[in-house]
């Protein structure tokens, strides 16, 4: 695939047109402030696809339900603006300055901050704040996704690669993750009929295209990331939901839509998670939440 020349900004001409959702691929774009309300249906719903009991935040909302927002609208515009091209999930920064009441009404402005030449594509990086009718800011997402270049994606794998599904944890993985503080804190199954639940058919083929995503390396789509930061998250609602917290989510392998996990953490020296991760069935980390902060 061809690249025009940059301009001063860093842009291509490519990515300066908008696509059809009306969006543009480039540092310094702006989406259209928009407004955000979770119910308690929706959230439940949500919930149901992550097997996350409703009471785990009770009246208030998942967090992650508010700070999935980023990625769809920068998965539309790269849809819109570059069909061709794959997108994948690496990076979610959240702060959350004060807690969401169900069915509140949430004001969210955002935009690109960089778009980026990697070894793969481009990395897209922006910056989305969430604020209350009076202005109140409670929430800031700084998001990190790829938009990859398929030309430069590794060979496709067949249907049957990769290792067997398996709830195991290796004995030698399971001693180690116990040596450096880590324990079990619960464990879930994911499905094709809950991944796509999730994702919503058709938003985005790496999740429910098994074609599309043989095209992009995998041997079968993968897991959001939106959907395995709820699992990261779900423990620092346990004993007590936070008011104020802030994390740093890494999005390191891919959890495929058969596959089981282990959710993990560590605490810190005040009884509170400090770390939380994903671990795959075969005892590699997929992804990761560091606490920076947490207060309430």
């Amino acid at each position: 695939m061809g690249v025009s020349a940059e301009d001063s900004h860093g842009s291509t001409a490519a990515e300066r047109q908008p696509g059809a959702s009306g969006h543009e691929v480039r540092a310094g774009y702006r989406f259209p402030t928009d407004r955000l309300i979770v119910d308690a249906d929706e959230q439940g719903r949500m919930h149901g696809h992550c097997a996350i009991p409703a009471e785990r935040w009770g009246d208030r909302v998942d967090p992650t339900f508010l700070a999935r927002y980023p990625i769809r609208v920068i998965g539309d515009a790269l849809f819109s603006c570059h069909p061709d091209r794959g997108y994948v999930h690496m990076v979610h920064r959240i702060r959350q300055l004060q807690p969401v009441a169900l069915g509140e009404p949430i004001t969210v402005d955002g935009m690109f901050v960089a778009v980026d030449p990697v070894p793969r594509g481009w990395m897209m990086k922006g910056r989305f704040e969430y604020r209350r009718g009076d202005g109140t800011l409670v929430m800031v997402v700084e998001p990190e996704a790829l938009m990859a270049d398929r030309s430069r994606m590794p060979p496709p794998k067949s249907a049957g690669a990769g290792p067997a599904i398996s709830t195991a944890v290796p004995a030698d993985a399971a001693a180690a993750r116990a040596e450096e503080g880590f324990e079990t804190v619960t464990e879930k199954r994911f499905t094709p009929e809950n991944v796509v639940g999730y994702s919503g058919k058709g938003r985005n083929p790496i999740h429910d295209d098994p074609d599309h995503a043989r095209i992009m390396g995998f041997r079968a789509p993968i897991v959001a990331g939106n959907q395995l930061i709820n699992l990261l998250l779900e423990p620092l609602a346990m004993g007590g939901r936070p008011e104020r917290f802030e994390v740093d989510v890494r999005l390191r392998r891919p959890v495929f839509w058969d596959e089981a996990v282990t959710v993990e953490g560590r605490k810190g020296a005040d009884g509170r998670w400090a770390h939380t991760r994903v671990v795959k069935p075969d005892g590699r980390v997929a992804s990761d939440c560091t606490v920076i902060a947490i207060e309430g």
